[in-house]
């Protein structure tokens, strides 16, 4: 996402509340989610501009396809969000409903690294790799951490001048109904999911990511 009213880019990691803070922009600029292209929020059918969705371009993809200059780049705020990759390859589970054909440790045993991690990889793939150049330079400004949402994107919000916005739950709630629906009891806790093989499946996939933003299971 790019807001040039803030003078900012927000580098959206899929599965880390990214939604809500975009659902902000659009209010603070008087955007309903149906007017979102301008700030870069849409479908992209031609490969050689980036991912299916524009939303979740990488850092580095900003200025690979043109969308902004290095001038600007270097200039604007960037901020982005992480997850701890167990969790967020639970919330990946709900929100694309695999629930309904097999199970979770299905899902990740045989799924998940040989055939949904390979073919979603823009979506799913590590959360380094979105914040990060070629030559492993972080290049965005500030990295808030999903388990402290509403904390972290105070910084962010103080870094651009604006006070006192709370973020909305955009998905947090499709993903509670989803699961109210097909399991008819309250959303687990992620790690209630996985017993010691998924657990290390998921550790192994995500390795660099668990190093560099300190996360443990």
């Amino acid at each position: 996402m790019i807001c040039h009213k803030y003078k900012c880019i927000f580098v959206h990691i899929p599965k880390t509340a990214g939604q809500s803070i975009e659902h902000v922009f659009l209010n603070l600029l008087g955007l309903s989610w149906e007017e979102r292209e301008p700030l870069l929020l849409k479908f992209n059918y031609d490969k050689n501009l980036g991912p299916p969705r524009l939303a979740h371009l990488k850092a580095q993809e900003y200025l690979k396809y043109n969308y902004i200059s290095q001038s600007m780049f270097d200039s604007y705020f960037k901020f982005s969000f992480v997850r701890n990759p167990w969790s967020r390859i639970v919330s990946f589970y709900n929100y694309r409903r695999y629930y309904q054909l097999f199970s979770f440790k299905h899902f990740v045993t045989k799924r998940l690294k040989n055939k949904i991690l390979e073919r979603d990889y823009w979506f799913i793939g590590p959360q380094y790799e979105f914040i990060m150049n070629h030559n492993g330079d972080i290049i965005v400004d500030y990295i808030g951490r999903f388990e402290n949402l509403q904390n972290d994107f105070n910084v962010i919000c103080n870094a651009l001048g604006l006070k006192d916005v709370k973020l909305p739950h955009v998905n947090k709630a499709r993903e509670a109904s989803f699961m109210q629906k097909f399991f008819r009891k309250s959303k687990r806790h992620y790690s209630e999911y996985y017993d010691k093989e998924t657990k290390e499946i998921v550790e192994n996939a995500y390795k660099k990511d668990i190093q560099i933003f300190n996360y443990s299971f």
